[in-house]
């Protein structure tokens, strides 16, 4: 006979709305300690060379576009607790473990977003009672974690053929802009027809070079994929290249200017566009 192993995990429940890749502590049959938990700084990466006669010497510190310097790794730790009889506290350590050394999303640190890194789990304590039962297990969690808090994805809808739209740039540290066009290709045969997706942010262009050859009667929309973040675009899942004199753009807090067009539109019965960007919080 096969045992039931489908129950309701965690004795006790945590209430710190702490999160690992979107499910809660209690998923894991743990909990938060009480001033269990810490988030260092976030230190700048510069640089100073000292020369005579100079005070303070000279600032060789390497900017981006928009004045800021690089920024170090932070490291955030938690100490959870497991606790139940010694198989609901096995069961916890084997949960976590699981995500030891794992790149994973540690959310309600912060009501801004949530924290990306990779963890490490350290050793388990573990506390016997007068009868040498396993009663409770303290660990604690360590996030190497990239310096900013990733807040929820916004999207911008855009207007058609190269209106501008106007909007405001959640966060306070620069975010890159993904342009995801949606083309509904005439059916039937056509004759192939290069064609040029542009994307201007802020007055900055970048034109990607790809071929409309017509849908199937049954065809999704095709999809371009301009992804600034990560210096890719796509259509229909396929690499294409951008313009050689054109960088993808980046984008600082607070107002931008958004436009996007496709040209020519011979073979295109219809399409959509629209960008996606995720917030940066530095706290």
């Amino acid at each position: 006979m096969l045992a039931n192993t489908h129950r309701i995990r965690g004795l006790r429940l945590d209430r710190s709305r702490i999160s690992i890749d979107g499910k809660p502590l209690s998923d894991y049959a743990v909990f938060t300690l009480a001033d269990g938990i810490s988030i260092d700084d976030a230190k700048p990466v510069t640089m100073f060379q000292t020369a005579p006669g100079r005070s303070g010497g000279w600032d060789m510190t390497l900017d981006d576009p928009y004045g800021y310097p690089a920024l170090g790794r932070r490291e955030i730790t938690m100490r959870i607790a497991a606790t139940g009889d010694p198989m609901e506290i096995e069961e916890a350590k084997t949960l976590v473990g699981g995500a030891n050394g794992r790149n994973v999303r540690i959310g309600g640190l912060t009501n801004l977003g949530e924290f990306h890194g990779r963890l490490s789990t350290g050793a388990w304590e573990d506390h016997h009672d007068a009868a040498g039962l396993l009663r409770w297990s303290v660990c604690e969690l360590t996030l190497d974690a990239e310096p900013c808090a990733y807040g929820p994805t916004q999207r911008i809808d855009l207007p058609l053929d190269g209106k501008t739209m106007h909007a405001s740039i959640r966060g306070n540290r620069p975010t890159h802009p993904v342009l995801h066009q949606l083309v509904d290709e005439k059916v039937d045969d056509v004759t192939p027809e290069s064609v040029t997706h542009t994307l201007t942010v802020n007055g900055q262009r970048v034109r990607a070079y790809g071929t409309l050859k017509g849908a199937g009667l049954w065809d999704e929309p095709h999809e371009l994929l301009l992804d600034c973040e990560n210096r890719q675009t796509t259509w229909q899942g396929k690499p294409i290249p951008i313009a050689i004199d054109d960088d993808y753009p980046g984008m600082p807090p607070g107002p931008a200017t958004f436009s996007a067009s496709l040209s020519p539109k011979t073979n295109v019965k219809k399409y959509s566009q629209y960008i996606t960007y995720t917030p940066q919080w530095l706290i």
